[in-house]
């Protein structure tokens, strides 16, 4: 089975261009974080401490398989809690990861957000992500992503509480996916 991101499409449930546009907007400034190397400040101001981060491995089947698609739990690359995600960025806050020195260049695109009342002040949100990484002379790579969020309000801001991600390659072409998404 192929894994695409769905979320039941639910005109009724669709958010205010209000609440689009501040939903965006967090969207845009979580990229710059992560740009900037910013990570210790996108956990402890944009992510809930109940976090669930998810990338499941997927493989390609043909349409008549029927088998169901990954759960939370089985084989990932990230399935990682709120502890996982503090661990990751100590260890990128170390200078020791060596992808990472000289550190690369990252560009994010986000796009294609569609968000959707859930309950009270929790929102579902899906999105395309596009990451370029650049490093040294010739080592570039290229990821498209589609992510479907659960983000809550907190106060002037938003939370993240639970993050599933889906690549759009079949194999990875990339030393590594350790960048955040």
């Amino acid at each position: 089975m192929n894994q695409v991101v769905t979320m039941p499409f639910d005109e009724e449930r669709r958010v205010s261009l209000e609440d689009n546009y501040a939903i965006t907007q967090h969207y845009y400034s979580e990229a710059h974080l992560f740009q900037t190397y910013q990570h210790r400040e996108w956990l402890e101001k944009m992510v809930a401490p109940e976090v669930h981060y998810w990338m499941p491995v997927t493989e390609e089947r043909y349409a008549r398989d029927k088998r169901p698609g990954p759960k939370p739990g089985e084989m990932a690359i990230y399935d990682d809690d709120y502890d996982a995600l503090a661990l990751r960025i100590s260890r990128l806050e170390t200078g020791q990861v060596w992808m990472e020195d000289p550190r690369p260049r990252l560009g994010y695109m986000v796009n294609n957000v569609e968000a959707f009342y859930s309950d009270g002040d929790v929102f579902d949100v899906r999105s395309n992500v596009g990451v370029q990484r650049n490093r040294r002379q010739y080592d570039e790579t290229r990821h498209l992503f589609f992510r479907k969020d659960q983000l809550i309000r907190k106060g002037a801001g938003f939370q993240l509480i639970r993050r599933h991600l889906w690549g759009s390659e079949r194999v990875v072409n990339d030393k590594n996916l350790y960048f955040f998404v």
